[in-house]
């Protein structure tokens, strides 16, 4: 063979093999070169993403839109929109805040460990904040008749769509630490401070993006409201009524578990009107009914497997109103709570049972009925449903006596705006220091 023919043939093989070969495209985002070209080129300032990335235009929107500030609205924001507005006003309001709250959250996606980037059910919930960003955003600034319409139907894909966040979240974050404690990794400070950060910035968008969607669908978007409400806001809710009803389901529970349940003694006390009024604001019912329900399964909980060494004790419930405040104290005799466990009460994956392990996890997912102690996010979730509107939730125990649950609300509609988590370019910062 001729020495040209054999360097023809080289040259074809060389072609073929580079044809072959994933080529580069100098983005070491995308860049399927292995080791990367362009590795040790740049000091990156933030950690590699494992979340399948944007396309370059949605990125560009969605850090556009995290430079929006947020509006927040109060409850008699709420309650005169509901009365007043048309839903063309609704729309256009709509149309762009919810995008505007979802983006530096979709950005903040980024800046979680690695560890819990990867799992499946984070990348879902992220690729779903995705979604809604994108198709209300695909809507006209002037709506026709037909727009309006198909804007509600959009809504209430939003609302399904999200209806299962704080579950797929909760499996992630399960994975991630039975992950670590199968490759004996030590789950440290920081990794656990960022995670509890982000998922109270993840939840309470989730409670004021459920507020905004229903509010617009149940004032113009044909959902039935109940009757004497404004969207979701009850106008004269009786707080004491509220108290009864949630802690019949978890007296109904807590048959369930144990075959019985610790009665009840309640006192209000109007300030604000009069001693013999009852206490009600505009609030919204079933915001109220999560924080009390969650409450009495703990309390009795610790109530009644306390009272295997003897009578079971009543709980113990005072509501107090004021011109400013509502209180709701509500105390057990379940034998408190060790000091050393305080700071933990708050915290995902901690329940008032103890932490969260993979038999617990398991029993509570093919449990027929609800626990009494689940995965650690009734506490947390409460805190945050009542921060929501400018009120709290805390905690304090006598070890070996009992439990006081306070619940602070603000009985002023005008001074209970929404909070709400806001972006800035120092929230990277804070994952870092985390």
């Amino acid at each position: 063979m001729r020495f040209s023919q054999i360097r023809f043939f080289a040259s074809s093989i060389a072609r073929l093999e580079a044809t072959s070969k994933p080529t580069c495209d100098l983005n070491p985002v995308c860049c399927k070169v292995v080791p990367c070209c362009m590795k040790g080129l740049i000091n990156y300032s933030s950690q590699p993403a494992l979340l399948c990335a944007m396309e370059p235009s949605v990125w560009s929107t969605v850090v556009k839109y995290s430079k929006y500030r947020p509006i927040p609205l109060s409850i008699e924001n709420f309650l005169h929109h509901g009365e007043e507005a048309i839903p063309r006003v609704s729309y256009n309001f709509l149309r762009r805040e919810i995008p505007t709250r979802l983006a530096g959250l979709l950005l903040e996606f980024s800046f979680l460990p690695p560890i819990l980037q990867k799992q499946t059910a984070i990348q879902a919930v992220r690729d779903e904040h995705l979604e809604t960003f994108q198709d209300l955003l695909a809507f006209p600034n002037n709506a026709s008749d037909a727009d309006l319409e198909s804007f509600s139907e959009a809504l209430t894909n939003t609302r399904l769509r999200h209806s299962d966040t704080v579950q797929k979240t909760a499996e992630a974050v399960m994975e991630m630490k039975f992950e670590m404690i199968d490759q004996k990794l030590e789950v440290d400070q920081g990794i656990e401070t960022a995670v509890q950060y982000f998922l109270d910035r993840l939840y309470m968008t989730k409670i004021s993006l459920s507020m905004l969607t229903n509010q617009h669908l149940y004032v113009h978007g044909g959902n039935i409201a109940k009757p004497r409400h404004v969207g979701q806001i009850d106008p004269h809710c009786d707080v004491v009524a509220e108290i009864r009803r949630a802690y019949s389901k978890a007296a109904r529970l807590c048959d369930q578990h144990y075959g019985t349940h610790p009665e009840i003694k309640l006192v209000s006390s109007n300030r604000a009107e009069a001693s013999d009024v009852p206490i009600r604001f505009a609030y919204v019912s079933s915001h109220l009914h999560h924080m009390f329900f969650e409450v009495f399964k703990n309390s009795m909980r610790a109530t009644v497997e306390r009272s295997k060494e003897g009578n079971m004790a009543k709980l113990e419930v005072r509501v107090s109103k004021t011109d400013t405040d509502i209180t709701i104290k509500i105390s057990d005799l379940g034998g408190g709570i060790p000091r050393s466990q305080m700071s933990n009460l708050f915290k995902y994956m901690y329940t008032s049972a103890g932490r969260v392990g993979k038999a617990h996890a398991d029993a509570v997912k093919s449990s027929s009925i609800p626990p009494m102690a689940g995965l650690g996010y009734g506490l947390p979730l409460s805190r945050l449903y009542a921060r929501y509107f400018q009120g709290d939730l805390d905690i304090s125990s006598m070890h070996g006596v009992g439990t006081d649950c306070f619940i602070y609300l603000r009985s002023m509609q005008q001074k209970a705006p929404e909070q709400i988590p806001v972006f800035s370019k120092n929230t990277s910062k804070k994952y870092r220091e985390k």
